[in-house]
This record gives structure tokens, C-alpha cells and sequence, in this order.
């Protein structure tokens, strides 16, 4: 059934090529075999990997039907890559605020030590955390973990991964693992989704009260402390039972698939999930590339309806002014740590399913020892989430927003030996127990209409509200 050489060493892993590609449930035994012949426990500081290649399985279908309630999803906009992961061999995490060079040393340092192939996957908060409240509290100031298996999917196809220290702990989480029932209906209702009916919701802060904040604001830039700054609302949507987090995301990707795509569930009372339209930066090597991302106008009912909102996205003078923001402070960034810069020569418009954006791509080459603390430090909030000047605009979101942002607007993604992927956590959601709070933004600039800009933040959340809202 299998070559002559069962194991070829790819990046340090350990892959198992069989003749063909197995079932999972094969794949799973021959899994266990394999880390039978390597039965020395490691140390905490020593991490091996077995991967296999297994016939085609949607990793979100795969997820669903795991008991665990330790996981997380990761899937890129373009989607080349999909993981869905169960468990954690090694986590790095703080509740406390986050020393940026302390958790990058962190992860660089035990990475280095460990195969090319591990991940750390997670998140860190937007800003340091409010007192005495608990919404985040299953999250803390950072979480990164590398997942005890993983289920990936790319264009050379689909792997089940096992990381492990100690061979009779991984046998055990193999042995655990569901098989997913091929003849299993997909959810089609609102009930089968969230296991759940609506019941009511509240937004944070209501409509009063936001135009208060947008006057505030507009107040703000004539006496020339601010030039922009992002104001989000947070719409807590209760419902009757608890909300199944791995349905929710199936359905919001099914939605439209062209999104950077996460779910990151650390136990079972609370799970963060959402598609993001937007790359913080992606570094591969020396190699970087980031978005400019502003202005939102919906797509239409038809290709001519969406057309006509796109040249009125190109073509106004506010959404360009707060585009242009967001650009300048990103190549100001990208050229005080790169050697060198390539910007798209226009502006051109990100089409999803349900809205659109301006959009500017930038890449460049790293300056020698620029390291992922320098860059997120930098980057961190964009005037696309944050504001102009950011510190001033930071100072300005906590004092008029009246919720924590925790994750929402941070970066999130993953980071390996020799690469990173963040993305800017937006269009999110945090689900504890029987609550969903949607959380969504709009840049406020001179200008500004207070009905406007709800109702874009509106469109920014129609994905979720789609899946969620009743027949």
C-alpha cells in the first residue's frame, strides 16, 4: 500500500507518502503507527510533526464535528490556504499589557528551536484593557498557541497534521478525533445555524448617542486636535440557547469566501470569529506587503447598480481624503523600515460580495534586523481603525466608545519561522454563550454625517446579519 520510504523530511516535518491519498480515518491509523516508531517523549522545548496527505474534506465540516471546544480557523482571502486546528501543544499568552518585544522574542525564540512547518496562530488586544470588565477575559492581553492537530487545505492539497511532545498524548488526541458523516445535511435555517432563536438586540452606543459622538468628533477637527479618527459601534444581538460558533462561520464564508476568514474558541463559553477585508501586513523573509483600505459603499442588485456606487466610491472627495490618510501613514511606515517601496499607481476599488472599498496595494523589501515587534508597533491601529494622530485618536476612541474593543480592529493571524500573516480584525464578532456582539467601525473625517455613517456601519455588518436575522 505504501513506497518503500515511508517518510521524507520537508522543512523539518515529518511526512508520511502513502500511494494514494487516504481517508481520514486510514490517515488516522497510519498516524498513530508512525509516532508509535518515535516513541521517546520530547521536552517542552521540542515539538515534532507528522503530516499526511488525506482525500479532499472541508476543514470547517471537519471542525463542526469535533467535540473539543479548544479551537480555532484560520483561511486567507485569496483562498490558498485554509487550517482548522484542535487543542494546543505550546501557547504563549498574557492577561496583563502587551510588551511587544517581550511576546515577538517569545515566539521567535521558540520557534527557532522547532520545525519549519510550526505556526503560532492568535491575537493580541487593540488597546490595554478596561478595568473591571470581563468580556474579554477568555482572551486576554495576547493568546498565540500552536494547535495540537491541524487540518490544512492548500493547492497541494489536504494534510492532517499531528504536533506533538509526547507520543502517547498525541495517539490519544488521534484516537479522539470524529469523522465527520459524509451524508450530513448542511444547516439551511436561521434554528440550524445558531441552534437558536433571536431575541433581542441592543446597540452600544444607540443612535443618540452616536450622533453625539460624531458631533463630538466633527468638534474635534475644527479645533485641529484630530484629522480622523475611527468610531465603531458594538450591536449585541441574544438569543434563546447557546450559539454554535463553527456553524456561524461556515455560513458568513459560504456568504462570500474573498475575506480573510478566523475563529479563535479557547473554551467553550466564548468564541471570536469574523471575515476581514483587510491585511495588516504579510511578510515573507525580508519580503513585505501591506493594503491601504477606506470609503465603504454597498454592492448593488445588479453589476450596473454596483457600478454606479463604485464610481461614487472613486469619486468623492471625503472617502478619497480619509483613503488618502490611511496610504500616506502607511508608506510614511513601510519607508521608515524599508529599503525600498512599490505602490500601486492608483487607487482601485475591492469588490466583496455585499460591499466595496478603495483600495491601494504597497510591498517593499525590510531593512536589516526589522523584526514583526517593530512592524506591529508601527502599523498598529492603522488611521483605517484608529486615527490621525494616532495617539490622540486612541484617546478619543476610549473616551466616546463605551465598550472594550479587546480583539476587534487587532491583529490577528499567524507567525512561523521565516513568515507572519496579520490581518486587521475587522467585521467581527464575539459570541459568549447566548450573546453575539457584532463590532464594526466608520472613519470620521470633516464632513462627516452621523445617519451616514450608521448607516454604513449597517453595511459593514449585513454578512452577519444575513445569517443571523429570522425567515
Amino acid at each position: 500500500m505504501y513506497k518503500a520510504s515511508m517518510e521524507t523530511q520537508q522543512d523539518s516535518t515529518t511526512e508520511i507518502r502513502p500511494r494514494k491519498k487516504l481517508t481520514l480515518k486510514s490517515a488516522i491509523s497510519t498516524l498513530e503507527k508512525q509516532i508509535s516508531r518515535h516513541s521517546r517523549a520530547g521536552d517542552s522545548e521540542s515539538i515534532r510533526r507528522f503530516k499526511i496527505p488525506i482525500k479532499t474534506i472541508d476543514p470547517l465540516k471537519w471542525l463542526e464535528a469535533q467535540e473539543t471546544t479548544n479551537r480555532i480557523y484560520w483561511a486567507d482571502r485569496d483562498t490558498h490556504f485554509a487550517m482548522a486546528g484542535l487543542g494546543s501543544i505550546h501557547t504563549i499568552a498574557a492577561e496583563a499589557d502587551i510588551d511587544f518585544t517581550n511576546l515577538f522574542k517569545r515566539l521567535h525564540n521558540f520557534l527557532t528551536k522547532n520545525q519549519a512547518g510550526l505556526r503560532f496562530y492568535g491575537g493580541l488586544r487593540f488597546y490595554e484593557c478596561f478595568e473591571n470588565d470581563a468580556t474579554w477575559q477568555h482572551f486576554g492581553a495576547y493568546r498565540f498557541i500552536i494547535p495540537a492537530i491541524e487540518l490544512c487545505q492548500s493547492e497541494a492539497g489536504t494534510f492532517l497534521v499531528c504536533n506533538f511532545h509526547d507520543p502517547a498524548k498525541a495517539k490519544s488526541l488521534l484516537q479522539n478525533i470524529v469523522i465527520p458523516n459524509d451524508s450530513a445535511q448542511p444547516s439551511v435555517t436561521t434554528n440550524d445555524i445558531l441552534n437558536s432563536t433571536l431575541i433581542k438586540r441592543t446597540d452600544i452606543p444607540h443612535e443618540e448617542a452616536w450622533d453625539k459622538n460624531i458631533s463630538a468628533a466633527l468638534h474635534a477637527f475644527k479645533a485641529r486636535q484630530l484629522d480622523k479618527v475611527v468610531l465603531a459601534r458594538k450591536s449585541v444581538f441574544e438569543f434563546e440557547k447557546k450559539i454554535n460558533p463553527v456553524k456561524l462561520i461556515q455560513k458568513l464564508r459560504q456568504a462570500n469566501s474573498k475575506l480573510f476568514y478566523f475563529l479563535f474558541q479557547f473554551c467553550p463559553q466564548s468564541a471570536f470569529l469574523g471575515g476581514s477585508p483587510e491585511l495588516l501586513y504579510r511578510r515573507n523573509g525580508r519580503y513585505i506587503k501591506s493594503e491601504a483600505i477606506a470609503g465603504t459603499r454597498p454592492c448593488g442588485k445588479t453589476p450596473q447598480e454596483t457600478a454606479k456606487y463604485g464610481q461614487d466610491l472613486l469619486q468623492c472627495e471625503k472617502d478619497r481624503r480619509e483613503h488618502r490618510f490611511v496610504q500616506d501613514s502607511i508608506e510614511k511606515n513601510l519607508r521608515g523600515i524599508c529599503e525600498n517601496i512599490d505602490i500601486d499607481d492608483h487607487v482601485s476599488l475591492l469588490q466583496l460580495s455585499r460591499v466595496q472599498h478603495l483600495h491601494c496595494r504597497l510591498q517593499g523589501v525590510l531593512s536589516q534586523g526589522v523584526t514583526d515587534d517593530h512592524i506591529i508597533q508601527l502599523m498598529h491601529p492603522t488611521p483605517a481603525v484608529g486615527g490621525i494622530p494616532k495617539e490622540k485618536a486612541i484617546a478619543a476612541i476610549r473616551q466616546l466608545e463605551h465598550f472594550d474593543r479587546g480583539w476587534y480592529a487587532a491583529p490577528i493571524g499567524y507567525i512561523s519561522q521565516d513568515e507572519a500573516e496579520f490581518v486587521v480584525a475587522i467585521r467581527s464578532g464575539l459570541i459568549r454563550q447566548n450573546t453575539l456582539s457584532l463590532f464594526s467601525g466608520a472613519g470620521i473625517v470633516e464632513g462627516s454625517n452621523s445617519t451616514s455613517e450608521w448607516e454604513e456601519i449597517e453595511n459593514k455588518i449585513s454578512n452577519f446579519m444575513k445569517v443571523i436575522s429570522t425567515r
